[in-house]
């Protein structure tokens, strides 16, 4: 909504550069470059046995593919918001656009929605959980083959 608002409100004051959204996006992915990531960790994620290697390997899946779905939909927000601002303004139909920023949007606080979000910024800002659980677990080992223990547990990350 604010995104829209600030739109809207650069265009009544006579700004016409091209408008993007404050949301927070890779506005220069690489789409097949994270599709190819997928599926490498898919087939990375297929092949291990381990339960928290698993769960680190799905929740680095799971991010990217939200993350890519996420900066698609904000880019065709940035291409289609101002064509949308431009059409309200045109028609001189601000009804239409107090009508949108009336509507409430949904939000779930739940925790798994909070752990989506979390698991979606780390794959933007490229932060493997998979990756953490394997410094982890060799920081782990090494620690253990230090004092001449062999350690049985995996680390939880």
């Amino acid at each position: 909504m604010m995104a829209f608002f600030s739109a809207y409100s650069g265009h009544e004051s006579g700004d016409v550069t091209p408008l993007m959204t404050p949301l927070k996006y890779d506005r220069k992915l690489d789409t097949l470059s994270v599709i190819q990531d997928i599926d490498v960790l898919q087939v990375r994620l297929n092949a291990t046995k381990d339960e928290d290697e698993q769960r680190a390997l799905e929740e680095d899946v799971t991010g990217k593919i939200l993350w890519l779905f996420w900066c698609g939909i904000c880019a065709e927000v940035d291409e289609l918001l101002p064509k949308v601002v431009e059409h309200i303004r045109r028609e001189g139909s601000i009804e239409g656009f107090w009508e949108i920023y009336r509507v409430k949007p949904w939000v779930d606080s739940s925790d798994d929605q909070a752990h989506l979000h979390r698991i979606m910024y780390d794959a933007g800002a490229n932060t493997s959980k998979h990756q953490l659980w394997l410094n982890a677990r060799a920081r782990e080992r090494a620690k253990w083959r230090c004092t001449g223990h062999q350690s049985l547990s995996s680390p939880v990350v």
